[in-house]
């Protein structure tokens, strides 16, 4: 499901620069994900599934012409907005890529829709980054997701406890900021349905 999920994002990169490089020769997309950092176990599969979706772009060369996708990969550490945000600058100002499919944790996704993506004007689409933030962010109509909210992920975790009859529990999260929107909107969710949270602390 995953890999289906990231190569629907990419091919609707690559689809959304249509109008902007139908002429174009080549057109750059770049992979910013944690390549390094805590995801690194699973983000080359992530990549992979993106870069398979650009080869089956190239392949049938019906695509904006007959243009050649080209994925340039670069590292969003996952957890340093810092060095997220320069990797991003350096796709768009160095490897000048059209798109960016990225990032995967909502923290540095959300620093490289503000300070690169909005005032580059260049869409953004990640396939991981769930913060509710991230809905009600300014964004100029580039950021997409193909991940759902946290705020629904909330919603179901109350309704399966809900159905096993658990009505009383102890929070903790991850403190970063998708373990924040998710607790949030789990204990939103649950006291809501008449449920207790006796503890809710970040680890």
């Amino acid at each position: 499901m995953k890999k289906l999920l990231l190569a629907t994002a990419a091919t609707a990169l690559v689809t959304g620069t249509a109008f902007a490089e139908s002429h174009s020769e080549e057109v750059k997309i770049g992979i910013i994900l944690g390549f390094t950092g805590p995801l690194e176990s699973i983000t080359p599969a992530m990549g992979a599934g993106a870069e398979l979706a650009i080869a089956e772009v190239n392949e049938a060369g019906t695509l904006l012409g007959g243009a050649t996708v080209t994925p340039v990969r670069a590292d969003s550490t996952c957890i340093d907005a810092a060095a997220a945000t320069a990797a991003a600058e350096r796709l768009v100002t160095s490897d000048n890529v059209n798109a960016i499919m990225g990032a995967d944790c909502s923290g540095v996704t959300g620093a490289i829709l503000q300070n690169v993506a909005r005032p580059n004007g260049v869409v953004m689409i990640s396939p991981s980054a769930t913060s509710p933030g991230l809905s009600t962010a300014e964004d100029d109509g580039l950021f997409f997701r193909t991940a759902p909210s946290d705020a629904r992920q909330g919603v179901v975790m109350t309704q399966i406890l809900m159905d096993r009859g658990i009505s009383e529990v102890a929070l903790t999260y991850t403190n970063n900021d998708y373990g924040k929107g998710l607790a949030d909107s789990f204990e939103a969710a649950f006291t809501d349905a008449g449920g207790t949270v006796t503890i809710n602390a970040a680890h």
